[in-house]
């Protein structure tokens, strides 16, 4: 051994013995305890009525989809609903209640399917109760018309696909299905007026108007004469309607106008409003809720990009363009922030739009003397895969 490395090897028995010297180090005092936590409820009852549902269909995980709640006004997240896989959803006509129709996996992603229809409170955010539903029901990307309340309260109306088509009647007086209507080749359902009635519409360029009897079963069926030719210009499968009014607006860009007094849908005018310069730069419609009608039927807001074709139906606006329905004539053009869905409040005093590129809600304030979009609140991320808007006042 060299003297440096005996010389070391002493150095580290001196230091290990003075380490070993060195008494215990006091043991540190336990941090105290935190009070233990209380958790509370609570309802949207003091909340604004002033609010929006988005329904959030989470196609990355989509057996978890979400209903959000936000505040018209200042853009805050107000409550939550689970709405299952791929489920959509409708409002009451007093909007004291949220629909939702959909789909449940016993092992999540596998297992034994039930369907059903949730009753939520709107006020509570509580669920009320469930309807077991037939395994039918359409399980699709979120659209207003696959789920709706008819405005008397009475029934639920929900879309079915196995592809095959037909609609569950759902009677929420006796909490159970009462009846499932066969409707071959058309889609969608929209109840007319304060009644049992319904619309659909079909494939061959048809409406068809169903009425319900007391006991939710079907009375009458009305087909009206053919309204488009899909294979020219189809419309988009949003409606809107008001009253006895129903509203659709082609890939194209034509307004329809139809009425719904009567035992079967009529046509009242078909009109573009797109005019040979706008069309010569292909613009068109596109989104999911693409257009919005004012709650008078006065004024529709149209999301609209230009350089459209076949297959650009559901490109966001560029352009948000005001029509007025009366003479089908664009009145003002307005910045489209890439909207994909559009709706009115109740009142018609506010604008409300999805950002189909990154998933922003705006909310902009509306007078229909002077067109403009006045920003009163933004979600910079309100769901991820959000198409369904409602309002709640």
């Amino acid at each position: 051994m060299t003297h440096r490395l005996r010389w070391f090897c002493a150095l580290a028995v001196v230091a290990g013995a003075a380490q070993a010297a060195k008494p215990p180090a006091a043991p540190k005092a336990p941090p105290p305890e935190l009070p233990a936590e209380t958790l509370t409820g609570t309802t949207l009852a003091s909340a604004p009525s002033e609010r929006i549902y988005v329904a959030d269909v989470a196609i990355a995980h989509i057996t978890d989809g979400r209903l959000r709640v936000f505040g018209a006004r200042d853009g805050k997240l107000l409550g939550m609903v689970n709405t299952g896989f791929a489920g959509n959803f409708a409002l009451s006509a007093r909007s004291d209640e949220v629909y939702v129709a959909t789909t449940y996996l016993s092992r999540g992603g596998r297992g034994d399917r039930a369907d059903v229809l949730e009753v939520w409170d709107s006020g509570t955010l509580g669920l009320k109760y469930e309807v077991l539903l037939p395994p039918h029901r359409a399980q699709a990307l979120n659209y207003r018309g696959l789920v709706r309340a008819t405005t008397n309260g009475r029934f639920v109306l929900v879309q079915n696909a196995t592809p095959a088509t037909s609609v569950t009647v759902v009677d929420l007086a006796q909490r159970k299905v009462a009846s499932e209507i066969a409707t071959p080749g058309c889609w969608g359902v929209w109840p007319i007026g304060n009644s049992n009635r319904f619309a659909t519409l079909c494939g061959d360029g048809k409406m068809v108007t169903i009425t319900l009897d007391d006991a939710g079963q079907a009375t009458d069926r009305a087909a009206s004469d053919k309204l488009f030719d899909a294979d020219q210009d189809p419309w988009f499968h949003h409606a809107e309607v008001v009253g006895e009014r129903m509203f659709y607006v082609s890939f194209k860009g034509v307004l329809n106008e139809l009425d719904l007094s009567g035992p079967a849908a009529r046509l009242l005018r078909s009109q573009s409003f797109v005019d040979a310069a706008a069309a010569k730069a292909g613009w068109r419609p596109g989104g999911y809720q693409a257009f919005a009608v004012t709650p008078d039927g006065r004024q529709m807001v149209v999301a609209m990009h230009d350089k459209g074709s076949e297959g650009t139906h559901k490109m966001p606006a560029k352009s948000l363009w005001v029509v007025d329905t009366a003479t089908g004539q664009r009145t003002a053009r307005l910045p489209g922030h890439a909207s994909a869905s559009l709706t009115f409040s109740h009142n018609g005093q506010r604008l409300q739009a999805l950002d189909g590129m990154t998933g922003a809600l705006n909310v902009w304030q509306w007078n229909p003397a002077k067109p403009a979009l006045t920003l009163m609140t933004k979600v910079a991320k309100a769901g991820e895969a959000s198409l369904h808007l409602e309002s709640h006042d």
